[in-house]
């Protein structure tokens, strides 16, 4: 355990060496735990990474119970993944995935989570492998030192220059659009873990869509409780049909299964299943206003939600045979970091256990708006400081403003969403502001010290000054 806390700055840097902007993969999967010892009985997992050739990929993976009554439970880090080709279709890989969460009242202390994995991929399509394994996973501050079976999908969207599909063609699924979204989840009769009548959720998320085929989507979007159930969370992934009615106004239906919980909400294991109608009418060439109603259940737990969502859209290509809607390329800043938090007096819950100082790992999408102005979403989850479970998520504006050949400094103001761990975050709805130092060590990578300031915003509670290290990496989409 102490080894891969050692190691885990090191694989925060590897994920942003240098890299093509255009080879991605998105992996799902299951974990069964062999002989479990808590209420968490299997983890769900998704990972995002960038294929660095030589069949090496690094990137983020979240972890989530999935089975027993863990729901809640998420697990959030760093994983590299590494491909040895047997023949034309079938592939041995190896993983390893560093990071740390809690949740569900399963991890008490830390949190911090390892997981070392070997299995089989077998290629069904260009884009589509199937993967069968074995792994074992250790949680500091949980009764999880388990191997585990399992099995998955990864789905290569993207390639680098020199690579190609087996028909000839390079492997694509283009981005179509990135939304910030308000959710209301009525909760009808559902009871949450306590058997309390259940409150009615007010969520704050964002999600990305990506081109699957002429009509068809695939859609990933996270949310997190601004009211209603302090430290909920759910990360959701949805195949979507649209249809257009003229130039500006389409309709669509999706249905989706993903992973939720916290804040008492009775999700059971963990797992939901969604499916949702909507209307998106343009605004403007590039932007859109997406109005959605639907359902979201866990089967395996008493949650039984209506919802009713508005998104605010950035549209960057509507069809997979459109160009984009603009001539200009869009800049992006991904940014990886591990943050220290230093406690106020009321950081606390009464009663709750531990002292420590909070150290956080963190990571920023920045998506630029003008030369200097950008929107930037912000996740962050605990890796120490006895606040396993701790986890924050925001959306905001920065600017960034350079001083030099190699400098620049940012400016930012966030609000967003946090809970679990015993910290007193006041009902959920938080604020921050923060200040960042960049030196470009090359043109694709940045290294970036930072100071700010996070706040309960319902009055009392947490407000801890916080001190961020990282690397961030600049790139574009056309």
């Amino acid at each position: 355990m102490h080894l891969a806390r050692r190691l885990l700055p090191a694989a925060l840097v590897s994920t942003l060496l240098p890299i093509s902007a255009h080879a991605f993969e998105i992996s799902t999967g299951y974990d069964g735990l062999n002989d479990p010892r808590t209420s968490i009985k299997g983890l769900s997992r998704v990972y995002f990474g960038h294929d660095m050739g030589h069949g090496i990929s690094f990137g983020q993976s979240i972890y989530s119970a999935a089975k027993g009554d863990g729901g809640g439970a998420f697990f959030w880090g760093v994983e590299g993944v590494k491909r040895f080709a047997l023949t034309d279709r079938l592939s041995v890989h190896g993983s390893l995935f560093l990071g740390g969460g809690g949740g569900a009242a399963v991890v008490v202390g830390n949190g911090f989570m390892t997981r070392v994995g070997l299995g089989l991929g077998y290629a069904l399509s260009d884009r589509l492998d199937a993967e069968l394994g074995a792994s074992y996973i250790d949680i500091d501050g949980a009764d999880i030192e388990n191997s585990a079976i399992n099995a998955g999908l990864t789905w290569h969207i993207g390639a680098r220059p020199d690579q190609t599909a087996r028909t000839g063609s390079a492997l694509a699924m283009p981005l179509r659009s990135v939304s910030m979204r308000a959710t209301y989840m009525d909760m009808g009769n559902s009871r949450d873990r306590t058997g309390a009548k259940q409150s009615s959720l007010k969520l704050a998320g964002v999600e990305s869509s990506f081109l699957l085929g002429q009509n068809n989507e695939l859609v990933l979007g996270t949310d997190g409780a601004a009211s209603g159930g302090e430290g909920y969370m759910q990360i959701m992934g949805s195949l979507r049909h649209r249809i257009s009615l003229g130039q500006r106004v389409s309709v669509y239906g999706q249905g989706g299964i993903g992973f939720g919980g916290g804040g008492l909400v009775d999700t059971g294991g963990g797992t939901l299943v969604s499916a949702d109608l909507g209307m998106s009418i343009a605004l403007l060439p590039w932007a859109d206003l997406d109005l959605s109603v639907g359902k979201t259940v866990a089967p395996s737990g008493d949650m039984n939600g209506t919802i009713a969502r508005v998104n605010l859209t950035r549209v960057f290509r509507r069809a997979i045979d459109e160009p984009s809607v603009s001539n200009h390329p869009q800049r992006w800043i991904y940014s990886l970091g591990i943050s220290s938090q230093q406690p106020n007096s009321d950081f606390r819950k009464a009663g709750a256990p531990g002292s420590g100082h909070p150290v956080m790992q963190e990571s920023s999408v920045d998506m630029f708006l003008t030369d200097n102005l950008y929107a930037t979403g912000n996740a962050q989850t605990a890796l120490g400081g006895e606040v396993a479970g701790y986890a924050i998520g925001m959306i905001g504006l920065g600017w960034r403003q350079p001083i030099a050949d190699r400098w620049a400094v940012s400016l930012e103001g966030r609000v967003g969403a946090a809970g679990g761990g015993g910290v007193d975050v006041a009902g959920g709805v938080i604020g921050s502001v923060a200040a960042e130092v960049d030196y470009a060590l090359t043109d694709q990578v940045y290294v970036s010290m930072g100071v700010g300031k996070i706040k309960a915003l319902k009055g009392g509670g947490m407000a801890p000054t916080t001190v961020t290290a990282g690397l961030k990496f600049p790139f574009t989409t056309h």
